[in-house]
């Protein structure tokens, strides 16, 4: 992406000397072997999602969100750096297979698949074919290495997946839903002086198979009229309409109005979701995924720590 335009000196707890055409965009912030990393490569990087900063923060809010993530973003930075010298050590290669595949499926994503006027894209951002096929297979042996040493072979066991639902199955335990469809006719309303006439006409209408949802919008009173008398979805209701609710098979309707004092309530329980207080198999896959998404924090942590001491770097913005 091109930039137009750039924070102006944008503090993040750097200690940088004034100098004559000195910019913020010039300053070094990391040193990672022989690679050094600019503002401007950091300002780059985190552009869109500084773009979706809300814009009611105040001027210090939203410098300090931005100071957020362009430390994150360093961070991710410099521990990409760290890992791409580690499959430098190895004398990894990318194969060439790959790499072209992945060069085609861009031209193909950017381009359409017309390789001079992705040259064109390339061109108008100063990188060359050449540039951007180094870029990706850096990125692609930077993966390669990672999945080896923090994604490949994980295995959660039963029992591990037992363990976490017993200590968290608060968080997985599931509230039966009811999704309900009314019309609501009041006593005092519109249809005050023939209530009992209009819903007998309704009554006759729905057996003649006239869709509830229509009658809701020609008939109810309710406020969600106009949506087919959709209620949503409910987990808690009123005593007697939760036992007339209960009654019901999805899609059903109630034979007999609710009377709930001031309106009468013609109800379809369009949709049910049962509740669940067990190991059920949808639980079962959520959990593995929490426990494999926390053992690949812990390998790719316990990766960088290694690299860390491994090889030599240096970040500038006040942040060890």
């Amino acid at each position: 992406m091109l930039w137009k335009s750039f924070f102006v000196m944008l503090s993040i707890g750097f200690s940088l000397s004034a100098q004559q055409g000195f910019s913020y965009g010039d300053s070094i912030l990391a040193v990672v072997g022989e690679k050094v990393i600019t503002a401007y490569e950091v300002m780059q990087a985190s552009t869109r999602e500084e773009s979706r900063l809300p814009r009611e923060l105040t001027v210090q809010q939203r410098t300090e969100e931005v100071v957020a993530i362009r430390r994150r973003i360093l961070s991710n930075m410099i521990d990409h750096e760290l890992v791409y010298l580690e499959f430098q050590a190895l004398k990894a290669k990318v194969p060439e297979s790959v790499l072209q595949e992945r060069l085609n499926q861009a031209i193909i994503a950017q381009a359409a698949g017309d390789r001079a006027k992705f040259e064109d894209l390339l061109y108008r951002e100063n990188m060359t074919l050449q540039d951007f096929k180094e870029r990706m297979a850096k990125n692609l042996a930077v993966d390669m290495l990672l999945y080896d040493r923090v994604n490949r072979g994980i295995t959660i066991s039963p029992v591990k997946i037992q363990q976490h639902y017993e200590s968290h199955a608060a968080d997985f335990n599931q509230i039966a839903q009811y999704r309900l469809e009314v019309i609501l006719l009041k006593k005092d309303g519109r249809y005050k002086d023939n209530l009992p006439a209009t819903l007998r006409e309704i009554q006759a209408k729905l057996q003649s198979d006239t869709s509830f949802a229509e009658l809701a919008k020609e008939y109810s009173e309710g406020a969600n009229a106009e949506q087919g008398g959709d209620q949503g979805w409910l987990t808690h209701m009123n005593e007697k309409l939760q036992g007339l609710v209960l009654t019901l098979k999805p899609g059903e309707v109630a034979p007999e109005p609710l009377d709930l004092g001031s309106s009468l309530y013609l109800v379809r329980l369009a949709e049910f979701s049962p509740g669940s207080n067990s190991l059920t198999k949808e639980v079962e896959e959520k959990i593995r995924k929490i426990l494999t998404a926390e053992e690949e924090n812990r390998r790719y942590e316990k990766f960088l720590r290694e690299l860390r001491l491994k090889y030599p770097f240096k970040r500038m913005d006040g942040m060890n």
